[in-house]
């Protein structure tokens, strides 16, 4: 199951060889005319930018539940002011 494929054997193509513009589809590669400065550019659906924001959300959700393990390991989690808001939340809730 370790066994890694050798791939060194086979030939590496130029970049233009392995690139093929296609005619009439967004994104695809066009080949830039002489003297014009290309500019590269990125567009990104809908789809990953809601992926890319939920990553950053669950980053932050898994700092945030690490530095209350931390706390809670060192006994500076439950604070009179901690207890007297969640006794708050529970009484305005279920009271």
């Amino acid at each position: 199951m370790s066994e890694i494929l050798d791939i060194s054997g086979f030939p590496v193509l130029p970049v233009a060889d392995r690139l093929t513009p296609m005619a009439g589809v967004p994104g695809s590669i066009s080949p830039t005319p002489a003297g014009l400065d290309a500019k590269d550019t990125v567009e990104f659906s809908e789809r990953a930018a809601a992926l890319a924001r939920a990553v950053a959300e669950s980053s932050f959700r898994l700092a945030r539940a690490v530095a209350i393990r931390e706390a809670i390991h060192n006994d500076a989690y439950e604070t009179p002011e901690r207890i007297d808001g969640t006794v708050e939340r529970l009484l305005d809730v279920f009271g």
